[in-house]
């Protein structure tokens, strides 16, 4: 019987231990950016009239709306539209309709420094 009692309590050790680990290394609670915290991990610079954002290196990719939380990024997909994230997606852009096809794989790269 003692084994019994010790073989079940080993095996709700494990489950517990399975509990709230990730293999794809996203974070399990929300997480949110200011917004100089995404400018200068990400390199955007914000445009003269202040309403869009691009990258020094790449003028041609152009992004209007910062998504500087998980539910901000979450949203956008959930509406279908196309987002670059970092890796957690805690942080993104929306990529907007008519932009040159490499500026989601650029953006998203600028974002992987959003740790």
């Amino acid at each position: 019987m003692g084994y019994r009692s010790l073989f079940a309590a080993a095996v709700a050790a494990l489950v517990l231990a399975g509990c709230g680990s990730s293999s794809s290394g996203q974070s399990s609670g929300p997480r949110s950016w200011t917004i100089q915290q995404f400018l200068r991990l990400s390199g955007l610079q914000r445009s003269a009239d202040g309403l869009s954002y691009s990258l020094p290196d790449h003028p041609q990719c152009v992004a209007r709306i910062l998504l500087r939380s998980n539910a901000e990024v979450q949203t956008y997909e959930n509406a279908g539209d196309v987002v670059a994230t970092n890796a957690d997606k805690s942080a993104g852009v929306r990529v907007e309709p008519g932009e040159p096809a490499g500026c989601k794989a650029i953006f998203t790269q600028a974002l992987a420094h959003l740790k």
